[in-house]
């Protein structure tokens, strides 16, 4: 009986180690270890702290990249569409007297036809992934700024917006976005493991043409990890401009790569086929880390690109090395 008990801990042993989560999460350790070994203040609760009110954002555009990249594209316009969707809300409650609600609404429902447009262009018009969003990357980024007289759009000198308020105070000693976050990786969690929509969506991914024959609308599926992907973007950039009280036209600028570095670190495969939720949120805490790493070593702020860059080559490097083990179908 002992033996078999054993033997049943070392396969769950042996089945954790192989897991994307774990992968992502060894890199994260280690660079703990070295930066708190360098500098033994990096491990204060106060700076993870800090750093988690500034993770939420990119988490949450993440999560939205990575449903595209499930099935095997990509979004690089998650950036802009989260700025435009700040500055528009911020538009129609400072121009246009529109009370919280019906501003967001109407921001999360500009986002969507994003996503839409998004989908259009790359499942029925078959342009390439990366050429469509770009262009509307450029688009949106450029919409930005129609909406702005000034530099910013201030919601701090709004008396009947309270959301403001609500925003600046700390929940368990973290803020609300942060709460929102862990709300939607749950949910996000969920429905890819242990839904029917979920598996169909890795298996369109996976293999396109076997879902098809499986009587998947793969055309259908396609379209709405492109919407999914614009909503969540858009969530990010709306809480990002809530919490600081500013609607910024820079808002979003480079989230997309950062976003997209973050799934891959967190085993997202390029190919299609792979998601985990809590990998993602691993990847991007793993980016944010390493990023915070450089500046308490000393080393210069301009290196924390070169990072991002780093992280995402080694990401892809142990993709291609798994993707290559693979026994052919």
């Amino acid at each position: 009986m002992e033996k078999k008990t054993v033997q049943k801990d070392h396969t769950l042993l042996k089945r954790l180690t192989r897991t994307d989560e774990f992968s992502a999460f060894i890199p994260l350790a280690l660079i703990c270890l070295v930066t708190t070994i360098i500098r033994p203040d990096f491990f204060r609760p106060s700076n993870f702290q800090a750093m988690f009110t500034q993770i939420p954002f990119i988490a949450i555009t993440a999560l939205g990249a990575s449903f595209p990249l499930m099935i095997g594209q990509v979004d690089i316009s998650t950036g802009r569409v989260a700025g435009f969707a700040g500055i528009l809300m911020s538009m129609l409650v400072i121009d246009h007297g529109w009370t919280a609600g019906p501003a967001i609404i109407f921001a999360m429902t500009c986002c969507l036809l994003i996503g839409l447009f998004n989908g259009l262009l790359v499942v029925h018009f078959k342009v390439p992934d990366f050429v469509a969003t770009m262009g509307t990357l450029y688009m949106v980024g450029g919409a930005r700024y129609l909406f702005i007289h000034g530099y910013q759009l201030s919601l701090n000198t709004l008396e009947n917006f309270p959301l403001v308020k609500v925003f600046d105070q700390r929940y368990f000693k973290m803020p609300l976005y942060f709460w929102i976050m862990l709300l939607l990786f749950a949910i996000g969690f969920v429905v890819i493991k242990y839904t029917v929509w979920g598996r169909y969506m890795l298996a369109v991914g996976d293999n396109r043409e076997v879902a098809k024959l499986c009587g998947i609308n793969v055309t259908k599926m396609r379209m709405e990890a492109y919407v999914i992907s614009s909503l969540l973007s858009g969530i990010a950039g709306i809480l990002l401009t809530l919490d600081i009280g500013l609607g910024l036209p820079e808002t979003g600028d480079g989230w997309e790569f950062r976003a997209i570095a973050g799934c891959v670190v967190g085993g997202v495969s390029l190919s299609g086929g792979k998601c985990s939720p809590l990998g993602i949120l691993i990847g991007v805490t793993l980016v944010f880390v390493a990023e915070n790493a450089i500046i308490f070593i000393g080393l210069p702020t301009t290196m924390r690109v070169a990072i991002q860059g780093l992280l995402m080559a080694a990401a892809v490097l142990f993709d291609v090395y798994k993707q290559s083990r693979k026994v052919p179908a």
